[in-house]
């Protein structure tokens, strides 16, 4: 395959006015002429969940300690937006069309890429990707309802072949999501056809995750050599052994959406895209450290996210493997915000990793110190999103 998309965009961090902000919040919420609207709301209804989808962040960590879910460790693609303005189209992206990027009020500070109807959105990424990797993102819709929304609305990830822009190619799988709130429907992946139009496997997944897409759902999507699995908050979604060809090599991902109303929207985040599979005991006990960037956090907050929960089991059991053994935990930043912030901050995620790996996964406490170095040792530029994802790590040392 011949595409190589370099990240060489030179960056303008712009300040918008809160007025611009409002606009683009208006825009999303289709609050135009409507009177009745409130931009400080979110309104999100649905038919209730039949299968074990975590309804609450509780319900999400405990799903999560269950789960096999664990992200690649070789960060080679993370962007949550926050590099690009409000109401542009982010920058490391290519559409056949149009978007924008906007917030929510129940976290102002998360910025979400709204994805308009019959439009292909492609993250640019570095390299082909390899025979083993994870992609992971969150979304969520917004003004779903029973009573106005098409029967035919849909969402799909595609991984293509990357010969083309915005074309998934005669290579290729994709996993198709349905929005739609009054009925159960089938959600479908369609996996790989190889050039001379062979199709190695197909499959639906008769589970509903209508009330899970409303209120927002982390999607992990891991290739290993053949192997296809989809997770929704934690949860395997999709497991097909042999779903995809033995040779072919990924070099695109492409999201697709359509039958939504102007007034109605999918919208994506925190997309991260990682190689190889971590090895915790194995580096932490050869060399006596391990570093790695699959602990995340809340934007701006050292309250854990449910799907940091998979490599922390890990972690964890690489630690009871290894008894009398004692370790520092350090938490590191980027260098947005303050110094002060940042290594306040990284002593506060410090601590919230020792807590999990004592009250969710049985780590004696008396085993785990913490300490936060903030900004103060990058292994990167903090130049970009990507560099800022590998400095935002989680360190663990042998004492």
């Amino acid at each position: 395959m011949s595409k190589k998309v370099e990240n060489t965009v030179n960056k303008k961090l712009e300040k918008k006015t809160e007025e611009e902000t409002s606009k683009a919040m208006d825009t999303l919420l289709g609050n135009k002429g409507d009177q009745n609207s409130n931009p400080n709301e979110i309104k999100t209804t649905g038919g209730p969940a039949e299968v074990s989808v975590p309804a609450t962040r509780e319900e999400e960590i405990k799903m999560y300690t269950k789960s096999d879910w664990v992200p690649g460790e070789e960060i080679i693609l993370s962007d949550d937006f926050g590099d690009d303005p409000i109401g542009d189209f982010p920058q490391l992206w290519n559409t056949n069309g149009s978007g924008e990027l906007v917030t929510l009020s129940d976290n102002p500070k998360q910025k979400w890429l709204k994805l308009y109807n019959y439009t292909w959105y492609e993250p640019d990424l570095p390299k082909d990707l390899s025979r083993d990797f994870t992609v992971e993102f969150d979304t969520r819709t917004f003004n779903i309802k029973e009573d106005n929304t098409s029967q035919t609305a849909g969402f799909y990830v595609y991984l293509g072949d990357g010969e083309k822009p915005l074309k998934y190619g005669s290579g290729y799988v994709s996993f198709y999501a349905s929005p739609f709130p009054k009925w159960v429907k089938e959600q479908t992946y369609k996996s790989f056809y190889h050039e001379n139009g062979g199709e190695v496997a197909r499959g639906n997944v008769n589970k509903d995750i209508r009330q899970a897409f409303q209120d927002g759902m982390h999607i992990g999507i891991s290739v290993k050599g053949q192997r296809y699995r989809v997770y929704i908050n934690g949860e395997k979604f999709v497991d097909s052994p042999r779903a995809l060809s033995d040779t072919e090599r990924f070099g695109s991902i492409l999201f697709y959406t359509y039958g939504l109303a102007d007034n109605q929207a999918i919208l994506i985040s925190n997309l991260r895209v990682a190689e190889g599979l971590p090895e915790p005991r194995e580096k932490l006990f050869k060399t006596g450290s391990y570093s790695t960037t699959a602990i995340t956090f809340d934007v701006d907050s050292d309250q854990l996210k449910p799907e940091a929960f998979g490599i922390l089991k890990k972690i964890a059991e690489a630690i009871k493997a290894e008894p009398g053994k004692k370790l520092m935990i350090v938490g590191h930043t980027d260098s947005d915000g303050s110094k002060e912030h940042n290594l306040d901050l990284s002593a506060r995620r410090a601590a919230s990793v020792k807590d999990a790996l004592v009250h969710e996964f049985g780590v004696e406490p008396d085993r785990l110190s913490t300490e936060g170095k903030g900004e103060n040792v990058p292994i990167a530029s903090n130049d970009s999103n990507l560099e800022k994802a590998k400095n935002r790590r989680t360190e663990f040392i042998i004492k």
